[in-house]
């Protein structure tokens, strides 16, 4: 493969997935290292703590003339010292850190009982909690978590014996269940009354922290109902993984709609500024209504 075809493919690599090739060959290389003879277990061992790292500093430098664009303009905008900083870093990163932030906020206003603020504009709601299962997987959630803290402790206290590790791992499970607590009640904070807002010209995404956006209803070619699991939709439609983009807080989604070859619509996801594919997946409560939206716009 040629350096640019390599750096084209990191390029188009999303940063979550990377950061999934990574932990694969961290399994891989401790699978390995377990049937490996012992002379050979300290090189794997630097190996598999290599191998994620060096993905992502490949990446990273992929990456690099975004990064020097986002600084000139930085520096041509006179911005602080702080902004400039976070111009070198990599988008996603900063954007998954403006997420944990918000989620860590909604979390304490939900706790306090406080009410989202609505921005979205007055039109016709287009809900996906009604009929969806985010709320049965928030509640699957909590009772996991509140049953993984007691057999946690105990599996720990049958096969650890040193005392300073056993302690260590206690602090880290307890860390790890409160992020994640904190997570999924600051997710559902802002989500709110769980709905995306169709105008007469425009959608305005809206999937809590995680996707906000509009986009104008000209930019749509066309909707289609999606009636298989993802992956499966795109090897049967030719379609690749960069090509789409899932706009659902849970679901599977069950409609598609097809932006025109032209469209150049930008919104937040993840908290993070992106263009948006070809294919925008939703998951909607009701899709007939958008598509009989669409439908009138043809007809006029």
């Amino acid at each position: 493969m040629q350096p640019h075809s390599i750096a084209a493919t990191l390029r188009a690599t999303s940063w979550r997935d990377l950061a999934g090739w990574g932990l694969a060959s961290l399994f891989i290389v401790s699978v390995v290292k377990a049937l490996a003879p012992d002379a050979a277990r300290p090189f794997l061992r630097s190996l598999g703590l290599a191998l994620p790292l060096v993905l992502l500093a490949a990446k990273d430098i992929a990456h690099a003339p975004d990064a020097w664009q986002r600084l000139r303009s930085a520096h041509a905008a006179q911005a602080p010292w702080h902004a400039r900083v976070t111009a070198l870093l990599p988008p996603e990163l900063v954007g998954m850190l403006r997420l944990d932030r918000l989620l860590w906020i909604g979390c304490f206003r939900r706790l306090r009982r406080q009410t989202a603020a609505c921005t979205l504009p007055d039109g016709v709601a287009l809900t996906y909690l009604e009929r969806g299962a985010y709320g049965t997987a928030t509640a699957v959630v909590f009772v996991s978590l509140l049953l993984e803290l007691p057999v946690h402790v105990l599996l720990l206290n049958l096969f650890v014996e040193d005392a300073g590790k056993l302690a260590l791992l206690h602090v880290l499970g307890a860390v790890a269940v409160l992020y994640t607590l904190a997570w999924v009640l600051g997710d559902r904070w802002h989500i709110g009354a769980g709905r995306h807002v169709m105008t007469d010209d425009a959608l305005y995404l809206s999937v809590g922290a995680r996707v906000e956006g509009v986009l104008p209803l000209a930019a749509v070619a066309r909707l289609e109902r999606v009636d298989a699991p993802l992956p499966i939709w795109r090897r049967r439609h030719g379609v690749a993984s960069r090509d789409t983009l899932l706009v659902t807080p849970f679901d599977k989604p069950n409609c598609v709609l097809v932006l025109a070859d032209d469209a150049r619509i930008d919104i937040l996801h993840w908290q993070a500024r992106k263009r948006l594919p070809r294919y925008v997946f939703l998951y909607l409560d009701r899709p007939e209504l958008l598509a009989a939206r669409l439908r009138r716009r043809d007809d006029a």
